[in-house]
C-alpha cells in the first residue's frame, strides 16, 4: 500500500513542465472553447479579426472583479493568462473553473472557459515527437503527432480518479472540427512509453484495450463523459488500484503524411485509487 501510495502522489504532482494553450478568436467564437489547464500553465489568447474581449465572468458585464480581462483587437491580438499558484489563490472560483465571454459579444453566446485540474488526476504521456511521428509530423508540443491542420491533439483530464467516487473527465483540443473521436483505455503503453507507429500517428495505449465511448469534436473540444453520463471506470472496467492509459484514435481525411488516414492524441496515465 505504501508504495502504491507513493506512486499515486508522483503521477498526481505538478508536471515537470509548464505548458502554454493557445484559444483562438475565430469570428464570434473562441477555439477551444473549453481547455484543461494545470497549475502553472499558461493560456494565450489570440486575436484573428473584429474587436472582441477575453474576459473571466458569466454575467457579461465588465466590473473590475475579473480574474483577468483584456480587449483583442488588431492592437492587441494575444493576451496571456499564467495560472499560477498565486492566481489561483487570489481569484478562487468554485471547482476551479474559470469562465469567461467576449463583451461586446455575450449576448449571442461567445463564451469559453477554462478548467484547472488541481490536482492534476494523471500525468500525459507517449508524445508526438520528430523522431517517432511517422512522416517527421512533430506535434512540437507534449501532445501527439501533427494532423492535417498542422497541430497535435491534445488529451488531458480533470477530476478525480477513485473508484469510489470517480469525477475523472478526459478532455481532447487539436482535433479537426466536426470529427469523431475514439476514446480508449490500455493496461500497457506500447513502445516502452514512446508508442508504435500507427496511420499517422502513435499507437500508445496498449495490453488489455476497451473502447470507452465516441463523440464529436464541437468549438475545438470533445470530452468523456459529459455530465451525466457513466463514468470513466465503469465504462473501462477498472481493477483498484490499477494504472490505466488513456489515448484517442480519430480519421483525418486529408492526413499529414500524404492522403487519408488516421491519427492520434498523446496519451495520459492514471493511477487508480480504491
Amino acid at each position: 500500500m505504501r508504495i502504491l501510495a507513493l506512486l499515486f502522489a508522483l503521477l498526481h504532482s505538478a508536471p515537470a513542465f509548464a505548458e502554454t494553450v493557445v484559444v483562438q478568436q475565430v469570428g464570434f467564437f473562441f477555439t477551444p472553447r473549453e481547455v484543461v489547464v494545470n497549475p502553472g500553465d499558461t493560456v494565450r489568447f489570440v486575436w484573428t479579426s473584429g474587436s472582441h474581449t477575453a474576459t473571466e465572468g458569466v454575467d457579461g458585464v465588465v466590473n473590475g472583479n475579473e480574474a483577468f480581462h483584456s480587449s483583442l483587437t488588431s492592437g492587441v491580438q494575444s493576451y496571456s493568462v499564467v495560472f499560477s499558484d498565486a492566481f489561483l489563490a487570489a481569484n478562487p472560483r468554485v471547482g476551479d473553473r474559470y469562465e469567461y465571454f467576449c463583451a461586446p459579444h455575450f449576448t449571442i453566446q461567445m463564451k469559453g472557459a477554462i478548467q484547472v485540474a488541481r490536482p492534476a488526476p494523471g500525468v500525459a504521456a507517449c508524445f508526438g515527437t520528430l523522431a517517432a511521428c511517422p512522416c517527421g509530423n512533430g506535434g512540437g508540443e507534449p501532445v501527439g503527432c501533427r494532423s492535417s491542420i498542422l497541430v497535435g491533439g491534445r488529451l488531458r483530464a480533470s477530476g478525480g480518479a477513485s473508484l469510489g467516487s470517480d469525477s475523472l473527465q478526459l478532455w481532447i483540443n487539436g482535433l479537426p472540427e466536426g470529427n469523431n473521436v475514439t476514446f480508449i483505455q490500455g493496461s500497457t503503453l506500447l513502445g516502452a512509453g514512446a508508442g508504435v507507429a500507427f496511420g499517422d500517428g502513435l499507437r500508445c495505449a496498449g495490453g488489455n484495450v476497451v473502447r470507452l465511448g465516441v463523440k464529436t469534436v464541437s468549438f475545438g473540444v470533445a470530452r468523456l463523459p459529459e455530465p451525466g453520463e457513466q463514468s470513466v471506470s465503469l465504462r473501462g472496467f477498472v481493477p483498484p488500484g490499477s494504472t490505466r492509459h488513456y489515448q484517442a484514435w480519430y480519421l483525418d481525411g486529408a492526413g499529414a503524411c500524404g492522403g487519408f488516414s488516421s491519427n492520434l492524441t498523446n496519451a495520459y496515465t492514471v493511477s487508480w485509487l480504491p
